[in-house]
């Protein structure tokens, strides 16, 4: 895998206080990148493509976000972008849960970030990631 620059960074923001975002283009490995660096971490992994995790996390309360959650100290949101009303949530996990991790991918920027900027302000860390290409010197 090539090594990506934001991969450090992403590893220095965890349990800062902050949701982690990772927006960019599909397919540029932005799911591979997270659980890489969750390797050896016990983590709750919810998919956004999953339409009962949609159904869950569409609108939840603090009572039913902590049955989900359970004892997870890490929950890791793919595709963030396709949960409607994911700002809130994750809000709403963010400020209950203050021991909790909260990471969010998603392929989406624009939907993502705007679905999530005004829920998280002062809250979250953006990372954009994107593929990067090696350059070979002939």
């Amino acid at each position: 895998m090539i090594q990506r620059l934001i991969k450090n960074n992403l590893e220095q923001a965890l349990f800062k206080g902050k949701t982690i975002l990772l927006i960019g283009p599909r397919q540029v490995g932005k799911t591979t990148l997270i659980k890489e660096i969750l390797s050896g971490v016990d983590y709750l992994f919810l998919d956004g493509d999953d339409p009962l995790i949609r159904t869950y996390l569409n609108s939840p309360n603090t009572k039913e976000i902590e049955t989900i959650i359970g004892q997870a100290k890490v929950i890791f949101i793919d595709e963030a972008q396709r949960i409607e009303n994911i700002g809130l949530t994750a809000k709403i996990i963010h400020d209950q849960f203050k021991d909790v991790q909260l990471i969010l991918s998603g392929s989406s920027a624009l939907e993502l970030k705007t679905n999530t900027h005004e829920p998280l302000t002062g809250r979250k860390w953006i990372y954009w990631s994107k593929l990067v290409l090696p350059h070979f010197w002939w």
